[in-house]
Formats: C-alpha cells, structure tokens, sequence
C-alpha cells in the first residue's frame, strides 16, 4: 500500500497543475440528489391499507364490469331473503297442517306448487350466480392488467435514480411488485364479490325481517353493536401484523435468493448450513407474525359463531310473545329465518377475510410504487427535445462533479474537464473506483451531473433528446446484456429498422462470431437464454460487439469490451474493431495500457479527478506519473509481450442504497450469535449484527438479485413432474431420524456424534508479522457448529428423488408452456398427507386439537338444528309453552357458547399447525436445494427465481390448505355425515330421498374443481411469462435504454398482458358457468326434499315434529356443502402451488455426488488429473483425457481461449461436478492425496481450498462477515484481526477503514455500492482469510488496475515463499488467467484448447516455443505496423482539434 500513497503524492503532472482546486459552492437541495436520497421507502409513504386500496387502478373502463358485477350480486343476493320467504311460506304450510287448519291434499298442493317456484328460481340462479361469479373475476383481471401496463409504463420513464434509491435495491422490488400484484388480484375478485354478495344479502334479508316483524328484528340484532365493538378490540392488531410479516418474508426472500444465485459460493465455502440457519431465524419472525393475524382471525370466527346461534335466545322468548298477541306463526319463522341468513352472510365473508386485508395492504403498497413513478422527481434538466439532423462526434465534458445518489456525500467524479474530438480514438485508465465508468453513465444520459456541463457536437447534453442521443452513442459494457431471444434477434436490437443480412454478416465478422455460430446448435437462430447464460463470457461480448456494430453509431464506447478474451482473440477483435472504427468517435476504458497505441490520446483517473492527460509516448516518459504505474513490467527492451490488466466493473453498474449506520462497532469483539444457541431457542440479541444471520433490517438482497430475477423470463417451469409410476407422492421424510428435542425449536438437522470435528489444522506455518496466530483472548469459544449434510452416516437408497427429474433439451418459453400445460397438480388426499409426518409432537396434538374442535363445530349445527326444531314446535303448543321455550332457548345458549368456544380453538389450532407445515417444509426445501449437485441449478426449472417464488408465494398460498380449507372441509364432511346419520334414524325414506341427488350434486362439483384446475393452470401460466417479460425489461433497464428498446418491451409485455388477460376472460366465464350449475342443484335438491316431506306428512306416516326436524337438517347439511364450492378456485391454486413445494422438500438429500464420499483426509496432496474427462449434461464433452497434478508449494497457471474448459476445472477440483467416470482397471480421473474424488468427504475436502471466481459476488452484509463467510464458528481466524490482515493483503484494508463504519459497512445490494476491482479485492480477502492448502485464482486479478494486481501477485509469492520454507510443502496455486503477469508466477504452464492440454511447461520455455502458448499471448505490436501520427479530423464548421481546445481551455483559465 505504500506504493499506492507514493503514486498518489507524485501522479500529478505540469498540465494538472493548471486546474484550480476550487470549493464547491454550496447548492441547494431543491432539485438535487439530496432531495432523493431523502425521498421515503415506499413503507413509510404507504399509509394505511383501507378499502380504497383495492380500487387504486380502478378506471373508468372498468365501470361497465363493475356495473354487472354490482346487479349480478344485488340478484344475486336477492335470492336469499326469496328463498327465506320460500322457506316460510313452506313451514307455514306444515304448521297450519300440524294445527288442523288445512287437510293433507290441499296442503301437498300449496307445497307442491312453492316446490314449481324453488326449481324456477334454481334456473335463475344459474344466470344469475354464473354472471355474478364471472364478472368478479374479470373484474379482478383488469386490476391486474391495468396495474401491470401503468406500472410498466411508469417505470420505464423514470430516471435511473429512481432504480438506485430503492431500499433494497431493483430486484427485491421486481419480486414485491409481481406478489403484490397477485394478491391485489386475488382480493378483488372472488373475495370481493363475496363480500359486495353478502352485504347486498345480509341487508335485504335484514329488511325482509322489518317488513314482517320490526319489533322482533330490532331484538334479535341488539347485540348487533356489542358485537362490532368486540370486533373493532380483536381486529386491532390484523394490520400491523400484516405489514410486519411482509418485510420479514422480504428478507426471507433476499437471503434465499442470494443462497441460490451464489450457489458456487455457497458451496465452495461451505455456507450452507448458514444460509439455512440465517432463512430459519427470518421464517420464526414471518410465523410469529401470521400467528398474530390467526389469532385475530379465529376470535373473529368465534364471535361470530356464537352470536349467530345466541341471537335466536331473546329471539324465539320475544317471538313466543307476538304468537301468544295473535302474530302468524309463519311470519315469525321468516323473521328468523331472515336473520340467520344475514348473519351467516357474515359468516361467509370471514374467511375471506384475510385475504381481503391483504389485498388492501397490496393495492396501498403499489399505489405508493405508483406515487414514486409518477410523482417523483422529475430531472427537468435531463428532459430534453432537440434533435440534430446528424451527429459529428465531437464531446466535450466541463468541469463535471458527480455523486451517485445512493451516496451523495462522497463525488466520484471532480471538476473533470474531457474532450473527445471527432472522429479520433481517446483512452481512459485508471484504478479500480476512479470515475471511469461514471463518466460513461453520464454521456448516455443516465444521470445528471451536479456541477459542470457535457457538450455533444457543442450542444448541452440536458438539451438534446434522450432517444436521438442514445442511437448516436452506443455503450459497449463488460458484463454483455443479452436478452431472452435468438442471437439474431439480440444482434438485430442494434438497429432500429430491419438489417440486410450482409450487415449482419459483417457484424459477426467484426467481432469474431463466426466460429461460435458454427459451434451453436442452431446458429443465429439459437436462442440464447436469459441473460445469454448459454453462451461463455467471452461469446456474450462478441455479440454484444456485433450489436454495436450493426448500430455503427457516430460515437461508440467500450468499456473493457474484451475483457474475456483470450489474448489472440482480442487482438483480433480489436483490429477489427480498430478498422471499423477508423475516422469515428470512439471511447474506450480500460485497464490494458498494452494496446493504446504511441499517437493515442489518455486521460488518467484517479479518485475521480483526471491526474494525467495527453499521448501515450509522452506520459510514458514521466517515471513517476500515474500512468507509469499502469505500465507492465514486461515492456522492456528484451521483451516482446503484451501485458493485459482487464478491468471488470471497476464501477457499480447500478449503485446501490447506502445502508444505514449501524450500531456502535467494536472491531476487537466480533458480534456473532452461535447455532448452538439458536438450536435450543436461546437468542442473544446484539444491536452491532455484523454477522448475516443477524444483521440490521437495513440488509437488502444480496449481489446477484437482479441477475435471478431475469431468469424469470427461462422457459418457466409450472408444475413439478409428479410422480408417474403408481401416481402418488411420497410421503415427506424428515432429511434426519426423529429425535427428542430441547428447547423451542426443531432440529431440522441430526446432531451426530462426530459434530464437533474440525477441519485438520493447516500444515502451513503462518507465524510472521503478515498472519500472525491470534492469541488466545482473541480466539472465539470454540461451539458446536451442526452441519447442514451429515456425509459421514452411509447412505442407505434414499437416494432417488420421489418426483423424477427429467433432463430436457432448450426451448421456447411459449413450448416450454404447452409441455407444462398437460401435467397436473397433486391431489389434496397427497398433499395433506404430509402433514403429519413433518410436525413434532406437540404441534400434532394441536393439530389433533383443532380438528376435534372442528369435529365439534360439525356437531354444533346437526343440534341448533334440532333445537331450533323443537323451538318451532313451541309454537303450535296447547300447554307449557313457555317453560319449554326457556328450556329449549337455554340449550339453544349453551350451543351458541360451546360452538363459539370451538370455533375459535379450531381455526387457531389449524393456523398454527399449518403454519408449522410451510415452516418446515421451506427450512427442509432450502436445506435439500442447497444439497443438490451444482448440475441441478444449471436446468431451466430450477431457475433462483422460481425456486425463490416457491419458497414465498407458494408457500403462503399452500398454507391455506390446512389453515383455511381443511377445517371447513373437515367439518362440512362430519356435518353432512351427521345430519344424514340423524335424518335417518327419525325417517329413512326422506332421507334416501336426499342421498339419491348425491351423484348429481357430486358429478357437477367434481366438473366445477376439473374446470376451475384446469383454467387457473392456464391462468397462472400466461401470468408468470408477462412477469418474465417485466422483471427481464427492468432488471437490464439501462441496456434496454442504451439501445432504446423501449418500444420493443413495451409492445412485447402489452401483447403478453393481452393474452393474460384473455386467458383469465375465459377462466371467468367457464368457472361462472358451472358454479351456477352446481347452486342450481341445490336448489332441485331443496324442492325434492320438501315435496316428499309433504308427501309422508300428508299421508301420516310421520309426524309434522318429525319432518320438520329431517328437513331442516337436510337444508342445513346441503347448505353448508353447497358453501364449499366457493372455496373450490381457490383451494385449487394451492393445490398448484403446494405441489411446488413438496417437490422441492421431497429432493433427495443424499443423492449427490457431494454426499457419496465419507473419507476425511489429513492432507489432500498430491492433487492428480488422469485421464480426466467430463461433460456438462446436454452439451458437447468440455474435457477430454486432462492429466495434471497440484503438489504443495506448486503454483500452476491453466490458460487458454475462452470457452476452453479453463474454469470448468476449477468447478470439478471444488466437487461442484464429478468428472466423467474412468473406464474399468483405469485410474480415477481425479484424486486427493491417491485417494478418488468419489470417496471423499467434500465437506472437509472443500475446508482446504479457497476459490476466487470471475465474478466476485457480495452478501448482503457487512465487510467483515463478507469475509469471514463460511469459516467455522471455532475457527480461531473467524474475527476482526484475521479479516483485517487478510484484507491488507488483499489491498482492501486502508480503503476499508476510510469508511465511516469500517469493516461494519454493509455491502452488497442494499447497502453501499463498491466498484468491481474493491469487489474482487473483497473475495480475495474471502480466500486469504481461511490460509487455504488450495488457493484458486479464477482470472482474480481481472478487475484489478495494475498496481493493485502486482500487490496481489507478491500475495501469492509471499504465501509460496512462506510455506516452502516452513518444511511442510505449503500452499498449492492455481491460476486460471488470461493475463501474461499471472502466468508469470507460475511455475507451469498448462495451455488447454478444446478442453485438451496442448502443450505444458515453463512461461519462458512456452514462449520460445512458438506453439499454442505463443499464438495465445500474441506478440507485441510495433509502431511500424501504424502510422505514427494520424490526422486529426476537425468538426465541420468548428475546425476544432486537441491542440485547438487545450489551447482555448488555457486561455479561458
């Protein structure tokens, strides 16, 4: 580092002294990034949900399908108090024939003509609640839809601070948008209608009680405001509750997410156990909140219950008092009957309920999303219109400051003066962090600088149109964007118009893809899947290049545009590059100092202020400048090489929140809470959380979010393969044998007894003044750490998934959606078949509990309904009536408390126990995808973004099977069964009667649930790729900018919501038709039963008592069945959902080749390669016949093109793979210290290696745990000094304790945005920090300016250095580089072309060699191939030049 500070005194030359370090001036926040970045979340602008919320994106459109819906369900609602007079006028009947008053034929005619009636009025309820049903539906269609094109809309025109304030950064909000949008959508269609249904009826049925009796209504319904203020007390606490659950599954989402986009890190550092353990303390916090809202809910039940049945006590004593002043008998039944149906309205309504709230919470939280885009702030000086018949080139940058507005304290770029003139090639170097690619950022017109001006063709940058500016730049990045279409389509959005396909042609040859095209499967029209994750790093640029030049713009970019070539390819691309861009604009940023040119002109950053400018010849000259420090020590005059430093990232592509401040740090005492303690329940609360799994609420998704969100748009897997062979699914299997428990929480995973073991001390001597041995008051108490894979049991053949999986080749999202539409969900008998099974025992005695309350509830209604009998036979009493009322009414009272009291236990005790379910089964579903091989995550349905929409939607979804549907169910079943039971004893004729409508009634149910299945399938299907289509536009943003595809998206996701929305049409109107049907069938039945009571009752062969007694258990019994085809739809869609969700907690645990080894090793050398062979599943083989062998205090470079299997080695050293098996009397093709890959544990095996990969991927945590990831909790290097001594050999420290909260500083996405090069220094620190026997270098120096990567190379000397001398061998290295300085330190050199070793050997013997190696480092360019100074080509009427503007800046000074 004391090189860095010498540089930084001495870097500034002559002409930087010409620049006067002028104050900023103080501005005002009105308009600026201040303004933002104090801008609220979206919580705290969200207000309160309220009934409005669910009508936020209610428009005037909508007013003809709300209009239908209101009259559908004002009929339809109609029909109760219809059917109440119905009712009564038949009771009527019975009752004047049981006094006498009327003979038994005119009584069967008056019933036999009000049975015509019920059948007529069962025909208009077929339109009637067909129309009702669809139209809510559809209703709820156009909520969505409407929801989904304004926020698109929206979203596509703000500006990208707006993407960089977001607390927890664009992914996590991509994933709370398509959540809230799906329940918005679920609370505004059949839970809402059921609710305008219920309210429509409970008031004509109250008003059908005051028309026939007013005095008796207002004493039945006295209690009525009693028991709104009951109400209002236990509701009080739903709100909040629901809020609080949804920022705890928000979390629970980011870390999952990041778990399984990292999974490579994850596993090579063995964090899983940590992941699972931090998701585990995150999915407590979302139960401990549902439970709050299950308790709300269930005394809502209770209540509710108790008042329906208690209503009839003062009832029937005050209606026994208007019989005895000469009220019709009939008359007071309607009344009652009235009553009880607008109390069981509300009784409907309730367990919607829930879902009604969270609907609202929804709508109110996208209405805030919506406040943001549309109200936010506008940058009125970024809104430009001119647009310029033609683009010359020419750019000028005065004077710009810039700070991002995730940290607008800190500028990353200062009064940095720029001129760009036509038509010439400028350069940009610098370190890692120093403003180069900011610069870029505010040329395309991302941001708006705060100070200073950009001039374009003399034009101010704030006044030219955004689309006419960016079709004349086109910005070429290192992390190439490509979309989820062919390669031909990806080429092609580079010009607006179609292409000939001679420019396409042209464009391939530019950038090199004619050779990739003809290794891919179907060439150009190969689709490339999201993200172009099917193509290398290196084929993603190149056709990135070949957009650019399809586009040919007036002015390019490159920003380390080749960055992940192999050195011949990218001297081959950049001459033709260099030809193409010939007498053009062109800008390129870079680290490789190597291929500017002599005549070119530099702009040297550092800390965001340009230190050096001018040719390359003459600041080459200045020893001691800034740019000298970029030049390889290999250009010397014996040498012919060419050194290349590429940069990746050196600059946030999208900066992120700066986290909040967090607690008071004390660096000498890490704040780490132990497993053990979690284990047994024993939480220690810390307010300085620097460790993952308890880290502020401030931590937001980890690195990589955005990246597994676009992966919605993959070919989108629906339904899991259910099991073919005898059709069932296996019932769930605890990952571990069941065992007594302590403390609150379950051990998801076995204790065994070898847990303790440690991984074997390192045999390296690390006792210098660099790593010193941390003393024993620094050393943690060494805890026992469970781990989440117990490899040391044999494993017994449980090795097969129960839901095979199938390995199926690319396709199309739109096939991929036909192939899924014919698998189908489980069924309910199998999914609620695992339930048991996956809960301890006390949470099964509260399930057994609560389904004895329900058993309960099923006998509360066979005996109100007997009780209610028996009061109506108070009223044709001669004698005693009223002492039986009162007996009668005190029974009545007792039911009404007994079947409260159970309603309440039954519906808690089912929340609870259901809430236990998805516990575990997501614990055991993370747990069991983090077990899988690394091949598994590499399929397209196993995506991190639908393995993370499982885990949260799914899980919420199947939660409702037992919490909301079974009791229900449970009970309806017992209730019916018990009503028939009891019926038949009193009259078995009557009864057979009922029974015989059965397979009717059963036959349209089972065609309702088949329909609804079916639809809400194709629904579901259609809804996930408009989501694809939303998540991919917004999670790419600014590339969908720089190559304004705005239009392209917009027409794509409108067309993709129109189908949706058509899909869910039909859904509407089929669902509509047969719920109809089935309510019809209840009205047939109804009419049935009572015309053959009448018949038996006529003709004396029961009593009227005893009739009635049949008949009203029958209505009952039917009533309450026909209530369960509401629930239908939706107890579908967790049926779907729920077979996610076992399927993935049903993945074998043991099944990979990570599990089948149990051999710890003492020491893993030597490391051999023989013969070794391997293929990716679905692909060409990508090694054939390596040999190779690592030996400590080795240190051995593999190099090669891109795509030659360089990093797949280093996958299979890892265990991520297990290489292609040897044939028979062969050797193993990989072994550990002679011991095969296959029989050894790759727990401990993976403790001796330390792996730094291409693309460094952060945690949502602080620096400290960033670095200390994955080490045991004994370890003694798992705190504060061995992060910070591995961080200074990193060249991470001092930049680290410059911050204001040093190694507590939350990183990653959320937190405080790093560049690239401080990124990868980070996972450097990562790998020094454990003193690896393995070290693997995956092109770790890649974002690294040359300093810093020399800093890192004497790392790795010092590290050989010190374990040779230490007498035990030491550290193994093994580099995997395109760079000649890595391959330098190498002490061989493996040269890898079509995944075979081609040549092998010394750097110096290679390179005179003149073979493979020499043909992939290339050899120097000289000025000779070139002409020393090209002419400079002035602007047309400003005959501007270099000379001219230096000239006319000094002047200005």
């Amino acid at each position: 580092m004391a090189v860095l500070s010498y540089r930084s005194s001495l870097s500034l030359d002559n002409d930087r002294d010409t620049y006067l370090q002028i104050p900023a001036p103080t501005e005002s926040l009105h308009g600026s990034t201040a303004e933002l970045q104090r801008a609220p979340t979206v919580d705290a602008t969200s207000g309160k949900p309220s009934w409005r919320s669910l009508f936020v994106f209610t428009t005037r459109q909508h007013i003809a399908v709300i209009a239908i819906a209101l009259l559908s369900s004002f009929l339809s609602a109609l029909l109760k108090p219809t059917l109440a007079i119905f009712f009564g006028k038949i009771f009527s009947i019975f009752t004047k024939f049981g006094l006498g008053v009327l003979d038994g034929h005119d009584a069967l005619v008056a019933i036999s003509k009000w049975c015509v009636a019920l059948v007529c009025l069962g025909g208009a309820a077929w339109v009637i609640e067909g129309a009702f049903l669809s139209s809510w539906m559809v209703f709820g269609e156009l909520q969505a839809k409407c929801v989904r094109e304004e926020l698109f809309v929206g979203m596509l025109d703000k500006e990208m601070e707006w993407y960089d304030l977001r607390q927890d950064g664009i992914g996590s909000l991509l994933i709370r948008i398509q959540t809230q949008i799906r329940e918005l959508q679920m609370g505004v269609s059949q839970p809402m209608g059921f609710l305008v249904y219920e309210i429509f009826g409970s008031l004509a049925a109250l008003g059908l009680a005051f028309y026939y009796s007013w005095k008796l209504t207002l004493v039945v319904i006295a209690t009525f405001p009693v028991a709104g203020v009951v109400f209002f007390l236990v509701s009080m606490q739903l709100g909040p509750a629901i809020e609080a659950q949804k920022r705890e599954l928000t979390k629970a989402s980011k870390y999952a997410n990041t778990a399984i986009t990292a999974i490579n890190t994850v596993k090579a550092y063995n964090g899983q156990d940590q992941e699972v353990w931090q998701y585990y303390d995150t999915i407590k916090k979302v139960a401990a909140s549902y439970l709050i809202q299950a308790r709300c809910n269930a005394a809502q039940f209770g209540i509710t219950k108790f008042l329906m049945v208690g209503l009839f006590v003062q009832g029937f004593w005050f209606g026994l008092v208007l019989v005895k002043q000469g009220m019709d008998p009939g008359a007071v039944l309607t009344t009652f009957y009235a009553c009880l149906a607008a109390m069981q309205g509300l009784e409907t309504v309730l367990p919607q309920w829930l879902v009604l709230k969270k609907g609202m919470s929804a709508g109110q939280t996208l209405k805030a999303i919506m406040i943001q885009v549309k109200h936010g702030r506008v940058v009125t000086n970024m809104v430009g219109s001119f647009r310029p018949s033609s683009c010359e080139g020419d750019i000028e940058v005065k004077g710009v400051s810039f700070a991002y507005p995730s940290n607008i304290q800190q500028n990353v770029l200062n009064d940095a003066e720029f001129f760009f003139p036509a038509g010439e090639t400028t350069f940009i170097v610098g370190t890692s962090g120093s403003g180069k690619s900011t610069l870029s950022n505010l040329l395309m017109k991302y941001y708006e600088p705060s100070r200073g001006e950009i001039l374009v063709d003399g034009n101010p940058i704030s006044t030219l149109d955004s689309a006419w500016l960016r079709q004349n730049i086109t910005l070429v990045q290192q992390q190439s964007v490509l979309f989820n279409e062919t390669v031909l389509q990806n080429i092609e959005f580079g010009r607006s118009r179609p292409a000939a396909r001679r420019d396409i042609l042209q464009a391939t040859r530019t950038a090199d893809l004619e050779q990739t095209l003809l290794e891919l499967p179907d060439g150009l029209h190969t689709i490339v899947g999201s993200n172009g994750k099917s193509l290398s790093g290196g084929q993603q640029q190149r056709v990135a290049i070949a957009r650019a030049r399809l586009r040919d713009a007036p002015i390019v970019i490159l920003d380390e545009s080749t960055s992940a070539l192999d050195q011949a390819s990218r001297e081959k691309v950049s001459k033709t590059v260099r030809e193409w861009r010939r007498g053009k604009t062109t800008i390129v940023i870079t680290h490789d100092v190597s291929q500017i040119l002599d005549d070119e002109y530099v702009y040297v950053l550092e800390h965001g202020n340009v230190v050096q400018e001018g040719y390359r010849n003459k600041l080459a000259e200045k020893k001691h400048g800034t740019f000298a420090s970029f030049l390889p020590e290999a250009q010397t005059p014996d040498s012919d090489m060419l050194v290349m430093g590429m940069r990746r990232n050196s600059e946030p592509s999208s900066p992120n929140r700066l986290g909040s401040p967090v607690g008071e740090f004390d660096e000498r005492v890490p704040q780490r809470e132990g497993y053990i303690s979690k284990f047994f329940g024993m939480q220690q609360t810390s307010p300085n959380g620097l460790n993952r799994a308890i880290a502020p609420p401030t931590v937001a998704l980890g690195g990589g979010a955005a990246q597994a969100n676009v992966l919605r748009a993959d070919n989108i897997w629906l339904t899991p393969l259910v099991p073919t062979d005898d059709g069932t699914f296996q019932t769930f299997r605890s990952s571990e044998p069941r065992q007594p428990e302590v403390g609150p929480i379950k051990p998801w995973v076995a204790l065994p007894e070898n847990c303790q073991q440690q991984s074997p001390p390192l045999q390296i001597d690390f006792n210098s003044p660099t790593f010193p041995e941390p003393s024993a008051s620094r050393t943690k108490k060494l805890r026992i750490r469970p781990p989440a894979i117990d490899t040391s049991v044999p494993i017994h053949p449980d090795a097969h998934s129960p839901i095979e999986l199938t390995i199926q080749p690319p396709q199309s999202s739109e096939e991929t959606l036909r192939s899924l539409a014919t698998r189908k969900p489980a069924s309910l008998r199998r999914i609620l078949g695992t339930i048991w099974p996956t809960l301890k025992w006390r949470d099964r005695c509260v399930l057994c509990f609560g389904f004895f309350a329900a058993l309960i509830m099923a006998g509360g209604t066979p005996a109100f309904a007997y009780v209610f009998a028996k009061l109506l036979q108070v009223y044709y009493l001669t004698e005693n009536q009223d002492a039986e009322a009162l007996r009668w009414a005190l029974v009545l009272l007792a039911i009404a408390t007994v079947d409260g009291i159970a309603t309440f236990c039954s519906h808690y005790a089912l929340e609870h126990s259901g809430q236990t379910w998805v516990n575990t089964l997501r614990v055991e579903a993370l747990k069991r995808i983090m077990a899988q091989p690394r091949s598994w995550f590499d399929k397209e349905r196993n995506s991190p973004s639908r393995l993370n929409e499982c885990l949260d939607r799914n899980a919420e979804e199947m939660r409702n099977l037992i919490g909301r549907f079974a009791g229900p169910i449970f009970t309806t079943f017992w209730m019916l069964a018990s009503s028939i039971a009891w019926a038949f004893i009193i009259t078995w004729k009557l009864t057979l009667v009922a029974i015989a409508c059965g397979p009717v009634m059963y036959a349209a149910t089972r065609t309702f649930n088949w329909f609804s299945s079916k639809w809400e399938n194709k629904s579901n299907q259609a809804s996930d790729y408009t989501s694809s289509i939303f998540t991919e536009t917004f999670a790419n943003i600014r590339v969908v900018r720089a190559l304004t595809l705005e239009d392209h998206f917009k027409k794509k996701h409108s067309n993709a919501t129109a189908d949706t929305y058509k899909t869910g049409i039909f859904r509407a109107l089929y669902s509509g038709a047969i719920y109809g049907l089935t309510d019809t069938l209840s009205y047939m039945v109804t009419a049935v039963v009572f015309y053959y009571g009448a018949i038996v009752v006529t003709q004396r062969e029961l009593p009227v008592s005893s009739v009635l007694e049949v008949v009203n258990l029958l209505l009952f019994g039917i009533a309450n069945a026909v209530s369960m085809l509401n629930l239908v739809p939706q107890i579908n869609t967790s049926r779907t959902t729920a077979t996610h969700m076992l399927y993935l907690a049903n993945l074998p645990l043991r099944a990979s080749h990570e599990t089948t080894g149990t051999r710890r090793l003492a020491n893993p050398f030597p490391i051999a390669l023989t013969n070794l062979s391997f293929t990716y599943p679905g692909r060409p083989k990508t090694l054939s016949r390596v040999s190779l062998t690592l030996t400590a205090g080795s240190c051995t470079a593999i190099v090669g093109p891109s795509g030659s299997g360089k990093s797949t080695i280093a996958s299979l050293l890892l265990g991520l793979y297990s290489p292609d098996a040897s044939p028979p009397n062969h050797p193993a093709p990989l072994t550990f210290n002679n011991i095969p890959v296959s029989e050894c544990n790759i727990t401990s095996l993976r403790s001796f290696i330390a792996f730094v990969p291409q693309q460094s991927l952060l945690f949502p945590s602080s620096i400290l745990s960033n670095i200390t990831y994955g080490l045991p909790e004994g370890s003694p290097f798992a705190n504060i000094e061995g992060a910070s001594l591995a961080a200074e050999e990193a060249g991470i420290h001092e930049f680290v304790m410059s911050l204001p909260n040093g190694y507590a500083t939350l990183i990653g996405e959320g937190g405080m945005g790093l560049s690239g090069g401080q990124a990868q220094r980070i996972a450097i620190a990562r790998a020094l920090v454990r003193r690896p026997k393995i070290l693997i270098l995956d092109e770790a120096t890649s974002a690294l300016d040359a300093v810093s990567a020399e800093a890192v190379r004497d790392t790795v000397r010092r590290l050989l250095d010190r374990g040779r001398e230490s007498g035990e061998g030491g550290i193994a290295v093994l580099v995997i580089s395109h760079g000649v300085e890595m391959m330098k330190i190498a002490n061989e050199v493996v040269v890898i072309e079509a995944g075979m070793v081609v040549e092998r050997g010394g750097f110096d013997e290679l390179r005179r060699k003149g073979g493979a190696f020499s043909r992939l480092i290339g050899v120097k360019v000289t000025l000779g191939d070139v002409d020393q100074r090209r002419a400079m080509t002035p602007i047309n009427g400003m005959g501007r030049n270099r000379e001219s503007w230096a000239w006319m800046r000094k002047s200005s000074v």
